[in-house]
């Protein structure tokens, strides 16, 4: 099963990557756990992006290569994985890239080669909540408000059009991941047999 966990910066997306893989593998069940900007690729442009050195289309096709680079590290060893979860995935390149002005179709067609997932999850936060959980600890570009917004309203549309399942992420960690897996189980129930 293929699960992707979406949300604004400090969603918790992490975290609950963490928690759900723990959980199925205690069930004896074998997960892969990707996350975004952890390639060679990403860690360029996390210092280009210190820098302030990318324009929205150089984000689109160097995100679209992390992602296939990730991608790739766990496609042809697939069948060994029950669930593969990916903390971020195409939907954050829409929502981030069409906030800053990147045509929708574009940000599509240049991600148009990427693997469907099964499931799809956008832990919702507000802004000020983004905002309010970033530290130093973390890799965080420091957003404004208002472009947090728009990238909420874009994660939104989304989940009205049925790409994404919609997760109150205001709420503790226990009952997002609790929400979550509870899902995944109802989906997934083909499994695994407790």
């Amino acid at each position: 099963m293929f699960i992707i966990l979406e949300g604004l910066d400090n969603a918790g997306k992490t975290t609950a990557a963490e928690i759900i893989s723990e959980h199925f593998r205690n069930k004896g069940m074998s997960v892969y756990v990707s996350k975004e900007l952890t390639t060679n690729v990403g860690i360029i442009i996390k210092e280009l992006n210190r820098r302030g050195k990318l324009s929205s289309i150089t984000k689109t096709f160097l995100f679209a290569a992390d992602r296939q680079i990730r991608l790739e590290e766990f496609v042809k060893d697939s069948e060994n994985y029950d669930i593969i979860i990916m903390d971020r995935y195409i939907y954050s390149a829409m929502s981030y890239r069409v906030a800053e002005g990147t045509d929708l179709n574009w940000v599509k067609v240049v991600n148009d080669n990427v693997k469907k997932s099964d499931l799809a999850y956008y832990i919702d936060i507000s802004p000020e909540e983004s905002i309010n959980r970033n530290s130093k600890k973390k890799f965080n570009i420091k957003y404004s408000l208002e472009y947090l917004e728009k990238v909420r309203y874009l994660y939104k549309e989304l989940v009205r059009r049925k790409e994404l399942i919609l997760i109150d992420g205001m709420r503790s960690i226990e009952d997002v991941t609790t929400d979550i897996i509870k899902s995944i189980e109802e989906k997934g129930a083909f499994l695994y047999v407790e």
